[in-house]
């Protein structure tokens, strides 16, 4: 049956997976090491290949167990490099071999994120009330010239809010700098920036601290979440079959 990789993290003095971890399908959890590479740490399971094919709420369920797993890692104290939902390879030996393949750079973004957490936080805008386009009619001989106009107004709208966007991420990102190591920000389709800091475990409170105190301008809000995996920055381990990622935001430093 295949080996299911969950994340890879950097080796410990003493044995660290929690005693009776479980994940996907209620697979136990082990840990596999890569030759070579000064006991680089791989947390998988197997699992039947069956009981990866789901789709729905069923999907969401295993992504939620594949998230609870890397969570676990991460209370050790050390910081794994998650892998993507639905890693996975035909035995340990296929495991092995990719993550061996990939040392150089896996033990790079070791190092980067190496007692760190990453912190997500939202810049939200105001609710918009935005008017449907009215299709032209056939009978209004400058309905398609107003069309045009509506349609270049949003793309205007959208571009504005968006560079207020940026200016106010910057504006943060002056905020924390001295705070974090590396920064990653995406912009969505609803008008929210979703910015990721990764930061030191030792910086935390005192991130936490100076996000309480930013004052964003243009009716934006700020919202802050708690501390999880560096998903945002970590080329995730692994060959992916039937995969899902949760996003590539943009990389800003």
């Amino acid at each position: 049956m295949p080996t299911y990789l969950y994340c890879v993290l950097a080796p410990a003095s003493a044995e660290r997976l929690p005693s009776g971890l479980t994940g996907i399908a209620s697979a136990p959890l082990r840990v596999v090491t890569v030759p070579g590479l000064a006991g680089l740490e791989a947390w998988v399971a197997t699992v039947d290949e069956e009981a990866l094919r789901v789709t729905g709420r069923a999907l969401a369920t295993q992504a939620l167990l594949h998230n609870a797993v890397v969570d676990a890692a991460l209370a050790t104290g050390r910081t794994p490099v998650p892998a993507r939902y639905g890693s996975r390879f035909p035995d340990d030996d296929s495991c092995i071999a990719d993550l061996a393949r990939r040392g150089a750079e896996l033990k790079a973004t070791l190092e980067l994120v190496a007692d760190a957490v990453e912190m997500p936080t939202l810049l939200v805008p105001p609710r918009l009330r935005t008017k449907s386009l009215e299709k032209p009619s056939s009978n209004d001989a400058a309905a398609g010239r107003r069309y045009l106009e509506s349609i270049r107004a949003r793309v205007a709208d959208e571009q504005r809010r968006r560079s207020t966007a940026e200016r106010e991420a910057s504006r943060l990102r002056v905020t924390v700098d001295e705070l974090i190591r590396d920064e990653a920000r995406s912009f969505t389709a609803t008008g929210v920036m979703s910015i990721a800091h990764l930061v030191p475990r030792e910086a935390v409170a005192r991130y936490r601290e100076a996000i309480a105190t930013f004052e964003p301008g243009e009716g934006l809000r700020v919202v802050s979440g708690e501390p999880r995996a560096p998903y945002s920055f970590a080329s995730p381990p692994g060959t992916v079959r039937d995969g899902h990622d949760s996003g590539s935001p943009s990389r800003s430093g």
